[in-house]
């Protein structure tokens, strides 16, 4: 058989096996679909929400009341749990599950007009940093110490870069845009949601990725090739409390989803 022969053969198998495991695919996917709908349905409220609106008040009273005041708290925890199974070329290359939680925690020092992230030369200041991870644990006492302890972290931050501001505004001129709020007043926007879970048997899916990456050894055109299936399950809460009393502790985002990503190499 000449090179000719041997394209055209391949170009004929090839198709043949994407098809084969694109079938394979929706069938994943939509049994997958179907478990995280049935956790969503028996998902219950966070018991996380108390514990941080406690904190959050008392962050607020308590730094509002520094010098210089704090006069905006945000506080954003991430729970995320994450599923993966893959396999390549017949044999199982992964299979693990996690779960974590992140913390990001702004505060703004200040006031609606002036604050710690007024712009100097065209440049807004250094934050604090972009977050910490928090205990897995639904332990009100412990979750409340580490929002306090990235809540003051933050506060630090702000308050030392509001200082530098306000020392290098008394000699700078101010532009229009420099002499605009910092921060506008908005209305408060308020949803509640369930906190969304899945529970998945990896066993059944390990052997799945299996099958479906057999198929593409099968063919003499296909170099390798790889199947990932991945469960998600992500809730996030946000709250925030403002000087002048307003403030909202809600969950924010609730997110089921699950993928599966096929990949061949052909010759």
């Amino acid at each position: 058989m000449n090179k000719q022969s041997r394209a055209m053969q391949r170009r004929r198998v090839l198709p043949f096996y994407f098809r084969v495991m694109f079938v394979a695919s929706l069938a994943i996917v939509a049994q997958a679909r179907l478990q995280a709908a049935g956790a969503d349905n028996a998902a219950k409220p966070s018991p996380l929400i108390p514990a941080m609106k406690a904190e959050l008040e008392r962050s607020m009273k308590a730094l509002g009341a520094q010098d210089p005041p704090a006069y905006y708290i945000g506080y954003t925890l991430t729970d995320s749990e994450r599923a993966t199974v893959s396999g390549s070329n017949g044999a199982l290359l992964q299979s693990d599950s996690n779960r974590n939680r992140w913390l990001e925690v702004t505060v703004r020092a200040g006031s609606y007009q002036l604050d710690d992230t007024h712009k100097v030369d065209g440049r807004q200041p250094p934050n604090g940093g972009p977050g910490t991870n928090a205990p897995l644990d639904d332990d009100p006492e412990v979750l409340r110490r580490a929002i306090w302890l990235e809540t003051d972290k933050q506060y630090r931050a702000a308050s030392e870069a509001l200082i530098k501001i306000t020392t290098g505004k008394e000699v700078k001129v101010q532009t229009a845009e420099g002499r605009a709020p910092d921060f506008s007043k908005e209305k408060p926007q308020d949803y509640t949601g369930p906190w969304v879970s899945f529970s998945l048997d990896r066993e059944p899916w390990e052997q799945k990725v299996r099958d479906y990456t057999a198929y593409f050894r099968k063919s003499p055109a296909v170099i390798n090739s790889i199947v990932t299936f991945t469960a998600l399950a992500q809730n996030t809460l946000q709250g925030k409390a403002k000087s002048d009393g307003e403030d909202v502790l809600t969950p924010l985002l609730q997110q089921a989803a699950t993928s599966v990503l096929t990949r061949a190499v052909a010759k």
